[in-house]
């Protein structure tokens, strides 16, 4: 999927606030997708959505289905970098211009603290459903059922207020003919096979990644973090992330791998590391799906055929980020009791087999079992849940967090050292902001 990427700067929850009664007034662009006239029954139901290409064969495999199920789908597109703000905006004024929202999951945290989204269990989703993907699963409740709960929210009774729309979460993408033997199982081995993949003249360095301060950074040294053993935050909100093992996996994230990454990768981003994979100069690359699935269009891939997807490296662990699209329906929707329907339906056993069979990462475990999965990157998908793989803190802070995380490491990837210290400066500087923002009182 496209949103993969991640790389629209995060709004701190006090900007969000500061801006959403401007949002609400302002004018909005929006594209809708065109449909037919439907019968004077069918149930209408408004889906807000950002522009990306992952959506696509919802928009031409699955919205046709729903039409016949019944559904009156009107589908409103917008720039990824302005939905956050336009929907905060739009439940929190309790407008009322949309009947489901599809977040992307670090969202979740804001609009369940806002308390601006209805309970789906109390509609008649049952989140206890055992053939839901639980890390899926678990990402919709606010507050969370496990880990740390921002301050109010401490003894509130976790409540589902989104489920999960369309799965994806970080994979390996790997040149067949530098791995040989399939994908490499720990970060050594990627290394030391891609060193001779460069030395034999087939590639042009081990490995690319992003290097862009904040987000882009972040997001490629989180597995890297995880796979290490590290935990960004223990159960108070203290910064964890400059354990001895998050200053392990930084040092060899900002030497060894900057060591064998391509040149100026610090100033990589997700096209310039889509770039390296696809045109052939990179032997693998950590990435979500919409990236992934360029491999198999030779349109986009010089290599196309020498790419394969595997579960990502370990050190302790191979752990991977999850960031999903996820559905939730506000309060304020015009079509409230349509929309709930509506997502009882796209969740079911069968419409789930729909999704796969589209080429989508599903969310119920059932999906995956499909004959003819749309393409070869789910049961690999599939492989990587299991293994292991875990979203970003459940916090309306994160974005502020993360940013500052992303400064360190950005630096101390320029110089090539000073992992460890690039910690230490990180977390005093996240436990101040937290602290201002009242997490410790």
């Amino acid at each position: 999927m496209t949103r993969s990427n991640h790389n629209a700067k995060g709004m701190s929850r006090r900007a969000l606030l500061k801006n959403a009664a401007i949002a609400a007034l302002s004018t909005t662009c929006l594209t809708a997708l065109a449909m037919p006239v439907m019968a004077a029954d069918a149930k209408k139901v408004i889906i807000g959505a950002f522009a990306d290409g992952g959506l696509t064969p919802f928009k031409e495999k699955i919205i046709p289905l729903a039409r016949e199920a019944g559904f009156d789908i009107t589908f409103l597109e917008d720039e990824y970098g302005v939905t956050l703000e336009k929907w905060f905006a739009d439940a929190t004024s309790g407008a009322g211009q949309y009947d489901l929202y599809l977040l992307d999951d670090p969202w979740v945290p804001q609009f369940g603290a806002a308390d601006v989204l209805e309970d789906l269990a109390a509609g008649g989703i049952d989140a206890r459903d055992s053939d839901w993907i639980g890390p899926l699963i678990d990402m919709g409740f606010w507050p969370p059922r496990e880990g740390p709960r921002v301050k109010g929210f401490e003894s509130a009774d976790p409540k589902l207020v989104c489920v999960p729309f369309i799965g994806d979460l970080q994979t390996l993408t790997y040149r067949n003919d530098v791995y040989t033997d399939g994908a490499p199982k720990t970060w050594d081995e990627l290394i030391a096979k891609g060193k001779e993949g460069v030395a034999a003249g087939k590639i042009k360095y081990a490995m690319a990644f992003r290097g862009v301060a904040g987000n882009s950074v972040v997001n490629s040294w989180y597995p890297v973090f995880l796979s290490f053993g590290g935990h960004v935050f223990d159960d108070k909100w203290n910064p964890t992330f400059n354990s001895a093992e998050g200053k392990a996996a930084t040092e060899f994230f900002v030497t060894t791998m900057k060591q064998n990454g391509p040149k100026g990768v610090v100033e990589f981003d997700s096209d310039q590391e889509g770039a390296a994979i696809l045109g052939g100069e990179a032997g693998a690359v950590i990435q979500y799906s919409g990236n992934a699935l360029k491999a198999d269009d030779p349109a986009q891939a010089k290599v196309a055929g020498k790419l394969d997807f595997g579960v990502v490296p370990k050190q302790v662990k191979a752990m991977a980020q999850m960031g999903i699209f996820i559905a939730g329906v506000p309060k304020s929707a015009p079509n409230k009791a349509n929309s709930i329907e509506f997502l009882k339906w796209y969740t079911s056993k069968e419409t789930q087999a729909k999704v796969a069979e589209a080429g989508m990462i599903p969310v119920k475990r059932s999906a995956f079992a499909v004959e003819k999965p749309g393409n070869r990157l789910i049961a690999v998908a599939l492989q990587q849940l299991d293994a292991g793989a875990e979203p970003r803190p459940r916090t309306p802070d994160w974005a502020k967090v993360e940013e500052l995380l992303g400064i360190e490491i950005n630096k101390a990837l320029l110089a090539g050292s000073g992992g460890g210290e690039a910690m230490d400066s990180a977390a005093a500087k996240v436990k101040d902001y937290l602290g201002q923002m009242g997490y410790y009182q």
